[in-house]
């Protein structure tokens, strides 16, 4: 088997991981509207990075970058959304757009290069407010739903093979910064999630 046809699988499934780790959230801010505890910024940024990447794959010809991004913003500006902000849903729904047209015309002038740099630094920070709110917050239940970072753990790891596999250092790079910050947002929502107690058993008169 060639190389490049298990990078293009592993493409794909980080592709796909990326997409499914988007649902627990969507589920539990959906069951949840009120719990505190997930950054609208971050997923605004992870809709913004995966726009830049989306763009980055058609001007290279990368196909697996291309599919798992169109549904992956999808799922990211809904997200942005949903959760509980200071800022209207309007506003947001409003900046995602203007900056989602600030790429498109960049992705028109820019060589692919300065896409993929773009990504990549996007990427780099669209965990730190999750990251930042996750150590800071106080509610004793969070909206964060760790199997969503889970499965980010996942998708990271393997577009973290795919791009070492065909040395594309952008991916490479980017894809190592995003599976750090979500190892770490993972183990903070799991270290500090509720432990239910346990309730005794009636004694029998």
């Amino acid at each position: 088997m060639q190389l490049s046809t298990v990078a293009a699988a592993s493409g794909y499934l980080g592709s796909a991981l990326g997409v499914a780790m988007v649902v627990p959230q969507i589920l539990r801010t959906i069951g949840n509207r009120r719990l505190p505890g997930v950054s609208a910024l971050s997923w605004a940024l992870t809709a913004l990075a995966c726009t830049s990447w989306l763009l980055y794959g058609i001007r290279t010809g990368e196909i697996p970058q291309i599919p798992g991004n169109v549904l992956l913003v999808s799922g990211a500006v809904a997200v942005v959304l949903l959760v509980p902000s200071c800022t209207s849903p309007l506003v947001r729904a409003l900046g995602l757009a203007w900056c989602a047209a600030l790429a498109g015309v960049l992705a028109l002038v820019a060589p692919p290069a300065v896409l993929g740099a773009v990504g990549g630094l996007l990427g780099l920070v669209s965990g730190l407010p999750q990251l930042a709110r996750s150590v800071r917050r106080t509610a004793a239940v969070s909206a964060v739903s760790p199997l969503t970072w889970a499965l980010r753990v996942a998708s990271q790891a393997s577009w973290l093979s795919y791009g070492l596999m065909l040395r594309d250092l952008t991916v490479a790079l980017s894809a190592t910064f995003l599976l750090t910050n979500a190892l770490l947002v993972l183990l903070i929502e799991t270290v500090r999630r509720p432990v239910a107690t346990p309730v005794p058993a009636r004694v029998a008169g």
